[in-house]
């Protein structure tokens, strides 16, 4: 392709993105001189690139009134509701579904749990139910995003996982687009979460973001220059891929065994609430994992980490302490701040869905460059998810 040529596709590819950006902000109908003035684009700029969105179905002409004699103005509304974008939690207890339209608002949203264990056909219940939620049409998705507990390749094939092993090996990128029908893309849970939660949770404004989580088991991952870290085999934060490492005398394969409370959220909670011994346990977990998570914040040295754990209204219990630990670490004083997760239990799932906004963008809009709307993804999660 000769360079003048790219130069005009490229232009267009802009004005595309421009006139299509103003649309998807309102939630009325804009006129060509509305869009012309917002875009610095000239009238017949506008006017033709509009007819393109038409064309491609993302924008649909409409009746507009006018202030006197003559014809109306012509106008033009975003079809966001034109197609689906979807996002799928799997894990080993269940999993979560959210679709969005195409300005990324929830269209519908479902929880289901396994028959007997996870597998790949619980992937297209959750989707039913999120879709059932809402009496959405499936025929309209564009594409789907998919996060998993364990190691993902680059093609979408799970290489390992103790969290659901009968998938190891399974191309599920493959196998889920042949069953849907559409593109998907496929990721670790933990990292999508860290991706969610920089793009539109409690990192949103930083670049470099090490989320941690800790819940049935403690995982962490990391986001560079706004981007997944993973690394050359795919394998950045799995430090519980170190032979014998343990990040606690209380890890089981992987799992947080507690002693004061059952699970870590309801030893989080006691301990929010002043019991004594939730509170030493918080302490003595904290002074234990100090040191890892220490290591990980020199080779990295994030602006901020993020922690989820248990309730946001609980999480105060484990920051202080955590804080404490890890400062005894560092013979420096400069250290990122630590701030409670954004997004809370639907951060995997709300990174799934951007994740497939973001590696499917040109399929979604038939806009090459148009970006994700990631606060629109993540704006209604308060009340729900924590």
């Amino acid at each position: 392709m000769d360079t003048a040529r790219e130069a005009v596709q490229a232009e267009r590819a802009a004005n595309q993105v421009a006139c299509l950006g103003v649309l998807a902000e309102a939630d009325e109908a804009r006129t060509i001189g509305v869009i012309s003035e917002a875009t610095g684009l000239s009238r017949p700029t506008v006017g033709a690139v509009l007819e393109d969105l038409v064309e491609l179905g993302m924008v649909e002409g409409v009746s507009a009134a006018t202030a006197g004699p003559g014809r109306p103005a012509r106008a033009f509304r975003f079809a966001r509701e034109g197609g689906l974008v979807a996002g799928v939690d799997l894990g080993p207890r269940g999993a979560r579904a959210v679709i969005c339209d195409l300005s990324g608002r929830r269209a519908g949203y479902a929880e289901v749990p396994p028959h007997k264990h996870a597998d790949l056909a619980l992937i297209s219940r959750a989707l039913d139910a999120a879709a059932g939620s809402s009496d959405l049409d499936l025929g309209r998705l564009r594409a789907v995003g998919v996060a998993l507990p364990g190691v993902v390749e680059t093609d979408g094939r799970l290489r390992a996982s103790l969290a659901l092993p009968d998938l190891v090996g399974l191309p599920v990128a493959e196998l889920l687009a042949k069953d849907l029908g559409r593109p998907v893309v496929v990721d670790n849970d933990i990292k999508l979460a860290g991706l969610a939660e920089q793009r539109a949770g409690a990192g949103r404004g930083y670049s470099d973001v090490v989320y941690l989580q800790i819940g049935h088991r403690l995982s962490v991952s990391v986001v560079l220059d706004g981007s997944i870290r993973q690394g050359s085999h795919r394998l950045a934060g799995e430090l519980g891929a170190q032979r014998g490492m343990r990040w606690t005398r209380n890890a089981r394969r992987g799992q947080l065994v507690w002693s004061s409370r059952p699970t870590s959220a309801q030893v989080l909670s006691a301990a929010a609430a002043g019991d004594a011994d939730a509170q030493a346990e918080v302490e003595d977990f904290c002074a234990q994992i100090a040191e890892r998570v220490a290591t990980v914040l020199l080779v990295v040295d994030p602006e901020v980490v993020v922690v989820r754990g248990g309730a946001a209204k609980d999480v105060g219990a484990l920051l202080r302490p955590l804080e404490a630990a890890i400062e005894k670490e560092l013979v420096f004083p400069e250290r990122p701040s630590f701030v409670a997760s954004g997004l809370g239990r639907e951060a995997v799932v709300l990174g799934a869905v951007g994740n497939a906004f973001d590696q499917c963008g040109s399929e979604i809009y038939g806009v090459h460059g148009y970006p994700s709307p990631w606060a629109r993804i993540t704006h209604d999660v308060e009340g729900i998810t924590k």
